[in-house]
């Protein structure tokens, strides 16, 4: 008996270490412009986009694999992300004359470079 209690014990320390390590970062939806435009994360973050754009809104995966929205002005969404989530991100509704998305966000594993 103290050996399961000691193995679930273990097991949900092991649980919240790993959930208090996850960070949720935050995006600013603008009318033109995601900020900041590149969000550096590690595996397991989320990210909280915050509608302040003055309109509703609609982010889709460059891949299509996810898609949020529509986001309410004001409104927010989080994204979990990992290591196969789909980085590179556009607002649906900003198309070129050839239906080219052409506002973009990028999210980055990479290492956040210093000011």
């Amino acid at each position: 008996m103290k050996r399961a209690f000691s193995i679930v014990a273990t097991v949900a320390a092991l649980s919240v270490a790993s959930a208090a390590a996850a960070t949720e970062h935050t995006i600013l939806i603008l009318p033109d412009a995601y900020f900041p435009q590149i969000t550096y994360v590690d595996n397991g973050d989320s990210v909280r986009f915050v509608n302040v754009s003055g309109a509703e809104h609609n982010i889709i995966a460059q891949d299509s694999s996810w898609e949020i929205g529509p986001i309410a002005d004001q409104g927010e969404a989080v994204l979990s992300v990992n290591s196969v989530t789909e980085r590179s991100f556009f607002n649906k509704d900003a198309t070129g004359e050839d239906g080219t998305y052409i506002v973009q966000g990028d999210i980055s594993f990479d290492t956040a470079p210093l000011n």
